[in-house]
């Protein structure tokens, strides 16, 4: 994992600069921010929420690079948002990857089809494990069922979700570099950490479809502009 890190890191010494604006924020997680990629509609840029410390708050992102690298590897269909290159920015390291949306070009999260009643909080739980049951032949690691962590990919008649973040752990350690090696343990590690979120999903979905639609929602930055506003629950 080390060399790989090398080539992170020169990846992101030669990119070109990309410039971000708070007007492009797409959303708020616990460490990272979405970004539109401006230059490519059909990708995003994940940038650490501490800029200072953004090793830190891409250690996600840096396994997730490695889930993609894998996934890609196999030219197999997954329900996951593939990650692509480093490039720097004017708010430190990013990550590209690609855009999920539905046929009318939107990124609807399981909690706006929640909160919208588009679907209900037992179709969301079947979609959650249909995604879950297709990681294990491709030994995807998943470890954060948040609800904003999947979004909808086509058309609104035949509901396919998309884990945009999560499907990953959120540690470079030992135990992850066995969880990339093995699809048998990636499938245990992913069935097991959606049964101890299982409760507090459910929980979550009923909250959201009941119209508490910021319920355990992550929030912005103090310091945006109207695009904070625009994207929180603050």
């Amino acid at each position: 994992m080390c060399f790989s890190y090398q080539k992170i890191a020169k990846e992101i010494k030669n990119s070109d600069k990309v410039i971000l604006h708070d007007d492009e924020i797409l959303s708020y997680g616990s460490n990272r921010i979405c970004y539109l990629y401006k230059e490519h509609p059909s990708k995003i840029i994940k940038i650490s929420r501490d800029s200072t410390h953004w090793k830190r708050g891409h250690r996600q992102s840096l396994s997730e690079w490695y889930v993609s690298k894998k996934i890609k590897k196999t030219g197999k269909d997954s329900h996951i948002s593939l990650c692509h290159t480093w490039v720097t920015t004017n708010r430190g390291p990013g990550l590209v990857v690609d855009k999920i949306f539905d046929d009318n070009g939107k990124s609807l999260t399981l909690r706006k089809l929640l909160f919208k009643k588009e679907l209900t909080v037992g179709s969301a739980l079947i979609l959650i494990e249909d995604v879950i049951k297709s990681f294990s032949p491709l030994g995807i690691p998943a470890s954060d069922f948040n609800i904003d962590n999947f979004i909808l990919d086509g058309n609104h008649h035949d509901y396919k979700l998309i884990m945009v973040d999560g499907f990953s752990p959120k540690k470079l350690d030992f135990k992850t570099y066995l969880l990339l090696k093995s699809r048998r343990l990636s499938g245990f590690y992913t069935h097991r950490k959606w049964q101890q979120a299982k409760s507090q999903f459910t929980k979550c979905a009923q909250e959201v479809y009941a119209g508490n639609y910021c319920y355990a929602a992550a929030p912005p930055l103090h310091a945006t502009s109207k695009a904070s506003s625009d994207n929180s629950c603050g």
